[in-house]
């Protein structure tokens, strides 16, 4: 619903629909139909923004580490500090990574905490602002990002185009975009920054120039697609004028590279997109021949050549390109240098660091090995999931174009060979890297979206026009569109609410533990947990929140102190040496487990006297080995449960909480299967679970009994 505002200045304008006249005489759009043009822009944008905050706020599932872990948790640093209880793994501790992704958290962790005591909110109500401002901020970024693929996509297929539409709806009703867009993944910023500066690209520069072509004040072609009404404000009468002028395409150069920049900072791979498109504006290949005569035969031999000449734009805008691609570069790279020159408290440079590690060093490959085909036959089909045939027919309608003179403008079809092209470059170019996700190729997908619009549009366009007499064609569309949408649905809710929800409402109970523990300031008490899960297997502290509740987990550092990549195989980290024997582990790193909490807390005293290092966290600390300890809590995958049963057999511990991961708790990771357990020595908790556990029980039976009541009765019947 559009705004009072944007209603009345509609309005305003309904009845004066004055053309205003350049100069040239050459015809400007009517006022009315550019007000409209900005009514529904700014419309599109708050509904994306409402849109992409209710997704955010309704995800309840746990996806990747690097979620938390690349992001979150160096943020909680920068804004509380190094000793406020974050995980900083090992490749923060290396440089690996750029300080500017949690910076921008940090600014919002800190402004809630100013808001929190400014407000004096109660515990609880912190809890939730600092579990939902994250959210929201990559919320905002999303919709940013879905509202640019519209924007490209009018671009691509003029302004109001029934295929920008197409775009905009295929990308809100993406079952990959609402399970990962909110989440704060740096792939995610990437990939809004990414089209957000392709819609800022000057792809008119690949066309080749009109003799008798206008350019601008800066001696380049403007664009024929980038004019734009930005604010209704100039939209009066006196100020059309300036608010029609073409915005300059040097400026918009700029911010598109300035973006570029900064996508390539978070993900070096990202370059790879950008020396795709500079390679079509400054370079083409141009074929010619020769023919040669072979008098010993007495004939002749024709010989093709093949060689790369200046590409279609004039010599002015190669220029443009290459200075303001340097001058941008270099602005993004100082600025990315003294940020993470404050982080870091030394001069770094991430991305080469990144690039060593993963590529010289292939540590990655300590995280999982993929075979070459892994972005063809998994990559696209998760990302573009029911749209997948759309994708396919799109890049090959861009690739090899119909000779229809009603299929497109020659810049919209420029615009597609290009973006079909480093839609499949990509993918081919990072497949020699042995450890692939699919969120490594996610700045693809609005581009694949722009390209499947068109064949999407095609086939289920019909459906929108009156009933023709080919009822037959027509049902079967409308029960494959019906079934899209229902399976897109389904897809959404089973990734975002259904699977893997243990990880998140595992912490929330521990939470809701160290709240009632420590329920004031003045009254605080130390809750303790430890996690025998394959590292990284839930958030950290930026969902632990709490100073009062401390954890350690079992780590899964990559063999830094091996150069050699041949010896990586045999490598064991900390969480496969535990699950190669935890009961030995156990005894060797924690000994006997307490027979009581009092136990406990007296053991973990004298721990932290004769060691003089705080127990609690992962990694080292200041160069020395952290000493594990048995704690108040113990939470384990429900597929080591009968082991744990046993090692715990005599002891304090006994479970109080299991927390349900989805339908079977089935997952790739055999690690990782079953739900989640929380062993405690608190006597009250393991009571309260036990007559918990009763009244399923009895919930169940007496289900079981009126089932079979019922079914008496229909047999009597």
């Amino acid at each position: 619903m559009a705004s009072p505002a944007l209603s009345q200045a509609s309005t305003a304008f309904e009845n004066e629909g004055p053309q205003v006249h350049d100069d040239q005489k050459t015809s400007r759009r009517p006022v009315l139909q550019r007000v409209r043009e900005v009514a529904t822009s700014q419309d599109v944008l708050l509904f994306l923004i409402a849109f992409r905050i209710l997704n955010a706020l309704s995800i309840r599932t746990f996806f990747q580490p690097d979620e938390y872990f690349q992001s979150l948790e160096p943020a909680w640093e920068i804004a509380f500090g190094a000793d406020s209880g974050a995980w900083i793994t090992w490749e923060w501790k290396n440089q690996l990574r750029s300080a500017i992704h949690p910076a921008i958290f940090a600014s919002v962790y800190w402004l809630c905490a100013e808001a929190s005591k400014l407000l004096q909110v109660s515990p609880i109500s912190q809890d939730e602002l600092f579990l939902a401002a994250p959210k929201v901020t990559q919320a905002v970024i999303a919709a940013l990002g879905d509202y640019y693929t519209w924007k490209l996509g009018e671009r691509v297929y003029g302004r109001g185009s029934k295929e920008a539409w197409a775009a905009l709806f295929l990308t809100v009703t993406s079952p990959w975009q609402w399970f990962c867009s909110t989440r704060t993944l740096s792939n995610c910023l990437e990939t809004a920054l990414t089209i957000i500066a392709l819609h800022q690209w000057p792809w008119h520069w690949s066309l080749e120039a009109a003799g008798n072509e206008k350019v601008d004040k800066f001696g380049l072609r403007p664009d024929p697609g980038a004019d734009e009404v930005e604010e209704i404000a100039k939209c009066v009468p006196e100020d059309v004028e300036a608010a029609g002028t073409s915005q300059s395409t040097a400026y918009r150069l700029c911010r598109c590279l300035l973006l570029a920049a900064l996508a390539c900072v978070l993900r070096p791979t990202n370059v790879l997109i950008w020396i795709c498109l500079a390679c079509f504006t400054l370079w083409q290949s141009a074929a010619s021949g020769r023919l040669v005569k072979l008098p010993w035969v007495n004939g002749n031999l024709w010989i093709s050549l093949t060689s790369i000449a200046h590409g279609p734009a004039i010599r002015r805008e190669r220029i443009v390109l290459v200075l303001e691609g340097i001058i941008c570069g270099t602005i993004v790279l100082a600025a990315s240098t003294i940020i993470d020159r404050l982080y870091y408290q030394q001069w770094t440079f991430p991305p080469l660091r990144f690039l060593y590690f993963n590529l010289a060093r292939s540590l990655s490959v300590h995280y999982g090995r993929n075979p070459w085909h892994y972005y063809l036959t998994q990559g696209y089909p998760l990302l573009l999931t029911t749209y997948l045939p759309f994708a396919l027919f799109g890049l090959y309608q861009s690739l090899f174009p119909p000779d229809s003179t009603t299929s497109g403008t020659l810049l919209t079809k420029t615009i597609k060979r290009q973006l079909a092209t480093a839609s499949l470059l990509i993918p081919f170019a990072i497949s020699f890297i042995s450890h692939k996700e699919v969120r490594f190729i996610y700045p693809l997908l609005p581009p694949l979206h722009i390209l499947s619009a068109e064949p999407f549009l095609t086939y289920f366009f019909p459906l929108l026009q009156p009933a023709s007499s080919n009822t037959k064609h027509r049902k079967t569309k409308t029960a494959i569109f019906t079934t899209i949408l229902i399976l897109n649905f389904l897809l959404a809710l089973f990734t975002t609410a259904l699977y893997q929800t243990a990880p998140l409402t595992t912490l929330a109970y521990l939470r809701s533990r160290s709240l009632a523990a420590s329920p004031s300031s003045s009254h605080t008490t130390t809750t303790t947990a430890a996690f025998l899960t394959p590292c990284h297997s839930t958030p950290w502290r930026s969902h632990l929140l709490h100073a009062t509740l401390k954890a350690w987990a079992l780590s899964c550092q990559p063999p830094l102190h091996l150069p050699d990549p041949a010896t990586h195989a045999k490598y064991l980290d900390e969480a496969d040496r535990f699950y190669a024997s935890p009961a030995h582990w156990l005894s060797l790193h924690l000994g006997r487990p307490p027979k009581s909490l009092s136990e406990q807390q007296a053991r973990l005293l004298a721990l932290e006297t004769a060691t003089g290092i705080s127990w609690d966290g992962v990694e080292v600390d200041k160069g020395r080995e952290r000493k594990k300890a048995w704690t108040a809590y113990l939470v384990t995958f429900g597929q080591l449960e009968e082991e744990m049963a046993k090692v715990l057999k005599g002891s304090g511990y006994g479970i109080c909480r299991r927390e349900w991961n989805g339908w079977g708790g089935w997952h790739e990771d055999w690690r990782r299967r079953g739900g989640m357990v929380v062993w405690c020595l608190d006597e009250g908790e393991k009571r309260r679970w036990r007559e918990v556990e009763k009244d399923k029980e009895k919930e169940k039976e007496k289900g079981w009994t009126e089932w079979i009541k019922s079914g008496r009765k229909w047999g009597e019947k």
